[in-house]
């Protein structure tokens, strides 16, 4: 089944509370999120890398997720608590 979408029409929407931004980028903690898509995992530690340059970033969790695939609950739970920002997938 297709989902359309009318632009004339309003949606509720949920309000989100996003992550307070960090004052300093100094040692932060990446996660690497990439999608399998070709070049995603290179193009990502390469960010990765110059962010460790600059700043002084780690990487400190890698995944692997299929491209359209949301990550799983097993997944989440490797990022959080110790990661402070996540690249995600890109590729091709």
């Amino acid at each position: 089944m297709l989902d359309i979408l009318d632009p004339t029409i309003t949606v509720a929407r949920e309000r989100i509370d996003y992550a307070p931004r960090p004052r300093n980028l100094s040692g932060l903690r990446i996660g690497i999120v990439e999608n399998t898509r070709r070049n995603s995992e290179a193009v990502l530690r390469e960010l990765a890398q110059n962010l460790r340059a600059l700043h002084g970033m780690s990487v400190e969790t890698v995944l692997h997720k299929h491209q359209r695939a949301p990550l799983s609950d097993a997944q989440l739970s490797a990022l959080k608590g110790r990661v402070d920002f996540a690249l995600a997938g890109v590729g091709d």
